[in-house]
This record gives C-alpha cells, structure tokens and sequence, in this order.
C-alpha cells in the first residue's frame, strides 16, 4: 500500500535540511550584524570628523613594543 504523498513544507526527520533552499532566516542575527557595521562605520567617520579639528581619538600607542619589558 504506498504511502500518502506529503505537503512540498514537510520535510522528512531523516533528510537532512539544505540551507540554500530553505525560507528560515534569522533576522535578529542579521539585525545584529547590521547595527554592527553601522557602529563601527558611525566609529570611523566621527573619528575622522575629530581629526579635521585636531582631537585625536585613536588611543593605540603605535610605538608601544610588544615583547616583555627587559
């Protein structure tokens, strides 16, 4: 006796999902990395705002030595 046919949206416990062709997004991870770009975008561009007036916001000490201090 065959087996009904299932609705195209079941999926099979077995099968495993691909992820390429599945709907399932998860906006709060996108959401995330959007704000998160934007941030660190907002960072550089008030950085470089700063700078055209002399504040220097960068606190990296580029001539700092990264060995162990002899």
């Amino acid at each position: 006796m065959p087996r009904p046919a299932l609705a195209p949206t079941v999926h099979r416990w077995y099968e495993p999902i691909d992820g390429t062709s599945t709907p399932l997004v998860r906006p709060y991870l996108q959401a995330y990395e959007r704000d998160e770009k934007s941030r660190i975008q907002r960072l550089r561009r008030d950085t470089l705002w700063c700078a055209t007036y002399g504040l220097d916001l960068d606190t990296r000490d580029i001539h700092a030595h990264l060995g162990a201090a002899s």
